[in-house]
């Protein structure tokens, strides 16, 4: 009865022509040509219906090469990325419509420097690689780690206090600007007394969207990436596309470890945070279905 009352309530607001705000959060490794005009097709139409839209995405395989040929600072590599891929999304969005405006917004994220990230690292970057003494750490100091596709470096991930730029962001958005921010998470900063500082990390950008989009107030919150949802047994022969799902009943699948550390298990950990938090849904899907995951036919969080 829930679901039905709640799948109800969203049909009418869409059938009524009631406009929404939307984040998208665009995945790192779903980050093609051929995908990002696929969803570029769908937000502007979205957004030409009277929708304000945030879109935000990742940079992990970005990120990582850079970091493996130069050694920056990740923040500092962190702030590259979102210029470069935020300008190509905004590049995509035009071609779809010249009278779109878009906005890429550099955004800095707070950080506890005391976060237990810089101690035990968790986040994956970079390609993966088929064997671990190919990945070429030099005299990094961070780590490599076993996922499912082979091995990829590993570095901090501390989770998004505050989204520092969230006043240009609303400004934007309310003067008819699909917003691009919070590339790669968005820049890592600490707090050093009155100054702020980068900090030595990338921030998932799944839990930073998932705190933009919950800041911003979104009515929807969707998660696009290279595959279509959570999965319960992922790459088994038993593997269950989770769908209609409440917070309580994901957070169960958490704790029972069926998510992967730094993939999926921080996508469903955005959702969750968003739709306790909003009272509002959270999707996970394809890129390349957005159409569908738009409509709610993939993972669905729900209070």
């Amino acid at each position: 009865m829930l679901f039905g009352f709640i799948f109800h309530s969203i049909y009418l607001s869409l059938a009524s022509g009631i406009p929404l705000r939307y984040v998208f959060a665009l995945g790192g490794n779903a980050f093609s040509s051929r995908n990002i005009a696929t969803a570029s097709k769908a937000i502007v139409s979205l957004h030409q219906k009277g929708n304000e839209i945030i879109v935000t995405h990742g940079n992990g395989p970005q990120v990582g090469e850079l970091y493996l040929k130069e050694g920056k600072n990740l923040a500092i590599l962190t702030e590259e990325t979102e210029r470069i891929l935020g300008s190509r999304i905004r590049k995509a969005l035009f071609r779809q419509s010249k009278k779109i405006k878009s906005k890429v917004v550099i955004t800095k994220v707070l950080v506890d420097a005391k976060d237990k990230e810089f101690r035990n690292p968790t986040k994956p970057i970079g390609k993966y690689y088929q064997n671990k003494e190919d990945v070429p750490l030099g005299k990094r100091k961070f780590k490599v780690r076993k996922l499912s596709k082979g091995y990829r470096l590993v570095v901090p991930s501390p989770m998004p206090e505050a989204i520092l730029d969230l006043r240009e962001i609303e400004g934007y958005l309310s003067r008819g600007y699909i917003v691009i921010a919070a590339g790669g998470g968005g820049v890592a900063v600490i707090k050093k007394g009155m100054e702020t500082r980068y900090a030595d990390a990338v921030i998932d950008k799944d839990l930073a969207s998932s705190a933009l989009a919950e800041m911003v107030k979104a009515d929807k919150f969707f998660i696009l990436t290279d595959i279509d949802g959570a999965f319960l047994g992922y790459k088994t022969k038993n593997q269950k596309l989770l769908r209609k799902t409440r917070v309580n009943e994901a957070k169960k699948y958490l704790k029972a470890g069926d998510f992967e550390e730094g993939s999926m298990k921080p996508k469903v950990e955005a959702c969750i945070m968003f739709a306790e938090k909003t009272g509002n849904p959270a999707v996970i899907g394809n890129i390349s279905k957005i159409k569908d995951v738009i409509a709610l036919k993939s993972t669905v969080i729900l209070p």
